[in-house]
């Protein structure tokens, strides 16, 4: 594969270095790029900005509940949405491990 970069990408405590596809990708594309699985699935939200965004509830052998962090802070977006550069630093995780790594899941 043609590389853009890498990104470190977390499953719980697992890191990953994964070569970007393009300059700015979807995390979703540099999963399925790299053979990682994942699982959508389709929900409602509360906050109308979120819309149709489906909800990531099982990736590499991690189940949900799952959160993303995103560079340090918790991901604002869905991850349909969530776009990727070089350098990034992204933490997929469960809610014990995230309050072990990250003080404001505390």
């Amino acid at each position: 594969m043609l590389s853009f970069g890498h990104l470190v990408c977390w499953l719980n405590a697992e890191r990953h270095e994964l070569a970007l596809p393009a300059p700015e990708a979807s995390l979703l594309d540099v999963l399925a790029a790299h053979g990682i699985p994942y699982r959508l699935r389709a929900r409602r939200w509360r906050d109308p900005a979120l819309g149709r965004e489906p909800l990531l509830v099982a990736v590499g052998g991690l189940g949900e509940p799952l959160e993303i962090v995103h560079n340090g802070e918790l991901v604002p977006v869905g991850i349909a949405r969530l776009r990727v550069r070089p350098g990034d630093e992204i933490v997929i995780g469960q809610p014990a491990y995230l309050r072990q790594r990250f003080p404001f899941f505390r």
